[in-house]
């Protein structure tokens, strides 16, 4: 398995199930964690925005913080407050 203080890749959970999302974080290494203000994640939903970013790095046994949207219809994103999450550059 891994060893404590070691680095492993943060898998990208975001548009899976709120428990497929967390066996594959935990999978990793890592412990999933809900946002700061809210008691648990829910295990029914859709993760729209997770931090770490998937394919950072982080300490084995490090938090991958996870924000869920409650209904699995929703398209990812829609009507869910959480953190903007920018993966592109600059424009060249």
């Amino acid at each position: 398995m891994h060893e404590p203080g070691q680095v492993t890749e943060v898998p990208d959970v975001v548009g899976l199930g709120a428990d497929d999302a967390c066996e594959i974080v935990r999978r990793a290494g890592l412990v999933p964690v809900p946002p700061e203000g809210v008691a648990e994640l829910p295990m029914s939903g859709i993760v729209t925005a997770q931090r770490p970013v998937g394919a950072a790095g982080a300490v084995t046994g490090g938090e991958v913080v996870l924000w869920v949207h409650p209904g699995r219809e929703a398209s990812v994103g829609a009507g869910v407050t959480g953190p903007v999450e920018s993966g592109s550059p600059d424009p060249v």
